[in-house]
């Protein structure tokens, strides 16, 4: 996800051809794709920093988007970070709900393992919003 007012790639990345080629390249150099993560997460392209991390397998980037996750109660992003300990999903929850974000929470509650608490938010969007 992107954010911003100016909707060109960074300095330096690559468009989205290249980076195709380059996250289908299984030679890729891991140096070259924790370069690209660090340049998008600079940026707030969240999903291209996570693509370029998990290629690299690089560990601090991911702790990078972790912590974003915690911050800004991104539930989505966080489910593709992969597997997560319960406690993890509650404070992603939390943060969620305290922002506002109640897709996001009750998605989030329902990792966690607390279904009353995501049907509960699922009953609230429902009435807010009305059926899809």
């Amino acid at each position: 996800m992107w954010r911003g007012t100016d909707a060109s790639l960074p300095p330096g990345a690559p468009d989205c051809l290249k980076k195709r080629r380059l996250l289908n390249d299984r030679s890729l150099n891991p140096d070259l794709c924790r370069k690209y993560g660090e340049q998008f997460l600079a940026h707030g392209w969240w999903e291209d920093a996570l693509e370029y991390f998990l290629k690299a397998d690089y560990q601090p980037g991911l702790e990078q988007l972790l912590a974003h996750c915690l911050e800004e109660g991104d539930a989505y992003l966080l489910g593709r970070l992969g597997n997560q300990d319960p406690e993890i999903w509650r404070q992603v929850a939390v943060q969620a709900e305290q922002l506002g974000k109640l897709h996001f929470a009750a998605k989030a509650w329902q990792e966690a393992g607390d279904q009353d608490r995501a049907a509960a938010l699922q009953r609230r969007l429902l009435e807010e919003t009305g059926p899809p």
